[in-house]
């Protein structure tokens, strides 16, 4: 461990020598550099080859000075897309939920719907990123870099995602309690809301926990897209009334989302780069 130390501490003067490398980030670049050497020696190497090796998967200085400036000048245009679409979604649900008619009288119910179908579909967004991720391993895979930064967004989400569902289920059994005298019932709304939750802790438990799994946790958000699916609208398959979706085709949606979500999470288990090696 004497060694790696060593190794490390060289490694760091000479990454601090490249240009747009500041002391947090190559923090940040020491955490991935340990984590793969630790991987690697988990596998049967020695200290010193899995530190070989991991450099080399991570790169040199002027490589990575140059994909900093890269990440700097421009953001992945996916993560930008979905930004648009959660800023967008929230300015309709403001919009739909501020003119009903109740909306005064009826305040607490409101920002309850408010604030789960904007949670529920801020997971739906980190699946989104998911499936572009799975999309673009297909042809190559992300630099660590990009990886690094798609995570943090991931993570980031995933927390709006969780804060808001939970604000939204406390605030139903609020209205619950005041409307009809009980807090929980376990009804399917409620114990979709409550499976929803569960799910978001872990896949925040999984990226705060989880060491080198960055391809992991991005391919495990596909599976949130139909936790939040089956939650949110195979409820209604189970009952009607408050928040019930009207005639909408619920069991073909349904099936098209669990489908097609499990397709995704299946092609990012292959080896990246697998659709060009095909072709070729």
């Amino acid at each position: 461990m004497h060694n790696l130390e060593q190794l490390i501490t060289e490694w760091r003067k000479t990454m601090g020598t490249a240009p747009n490398v500041s002391s947090q980030t190559l923090d940040e670049l020491e955490n991935h550099l340990r984590e793969n050497v630790n991987q690697l020696v988990r596998a049967g190497m020695t200290e010193a080859e899995a530190f070989e090796r991991a450099v080399t998967q991570l790169g040199s200085a002027p490589a990575m000075a140059s994909e900093f400036q890269k990440l700097n000048q421009s953001t992945w245009l996916p993560v930008k897309v979905v930004a648009g679409l959660g800023v967008t979604t929230a300015l309709l649900l403001i919009f739909l939920v501020t003119s009903r008619d109740n909306f005064r009288s009826d305040f607490l119910l409101a920002t309850h719907v408010f604030t789960v179908a904007l949670g529920y579909t801020t997971t739906f967004l980190v699946g989104a990123l998911g499936i572009c991720f799975v999309g673009q391993r297909c042809v190559s895979e992300l630099s660590p870099l990009r990886m690094r930064s798609l995570t943090r967004v991931t993570f980031a989400l995933g927390c709006v995602a969780a804060g808001l569902t939970a604000i939204g289920v406390a605030l139903g059994m609020v209205w619950a309690k005041v409307e009809w005298g009980r807090y929980w019932a376990w009804d399917a709304k409620e114990t979709g809301g409550f499976c929803v939750i569960v799910w978001q802790a872990c896949y925040l438990f999984a990226h705060h926990f989880a060491s080198g799994t960055a391809r992991g946790v991005l391919v495990m958000s596909l599976l949130g897209n139909i936790v939040v699916s089956l939650g949110w609208f195979g409820a209604n398959l189970l009952t009607n009334g408050l928040h019930s979706y009207g005639r909408l085709n619920v069991p073909l949606l349904l099936l098209a989302a669990v489908v097609s979500n499990l397709a995704f999470f299946l092609v990012g288990l292959a080896p990246a780069g697998w659709l060009r090696l095909r072709k070729a």
